[in-house]
């Protein structure tokens, strides 16, 4: 009963494991360089915006599903940012399904 037990709890930590999204590891002082140009207040905005963000994800990894961390990171642009608030956006409760893309237009 104890070893059915152990391996129980065993199998269920290790999935629980499985199931926690990968954070990509993206190059954040090379985009924060290139956003920032000259401008060293603007570069340390950036690290100090993509770390608060890179934490939170850190975070909260093991509640993100792993398809959604995919789907976001592709179009994250190395952004930790932009990477946050899409997987914020694709699990908050009032998400809809996207099915009208919106277009930008000069006029």
């Amino acid at each position: 009963m104890v070893i059915k037990t152990v391996l129980a709890l065993s199998t269920l930590v290790l999935s629980n494991l499985a199931m926690a999204a990968d954070i990509p590891r993206f190059k954040v002082e090379a985009i924060c360089k290139e956003i920032s140009g000259n401008s060293h207040e603007m570069y340390d905005f950036c690290i100090e915006q993509e770390q608060k963000s890179y934490d939170q994800l850190r975070d909260n990894a093991e509640s993100i599903d792993p398809r959604t961390m995919r789907n976001c990171t592709e179009g994250a642009g190395d952004s930790y940012e932009v990477l946050l608030f899409c997987v914020e956006d694709e699990t908050s409760d009032d998400a809809e399904p996207y099915s009208h893309p919106k277009s930008f237009s000069f006029d």
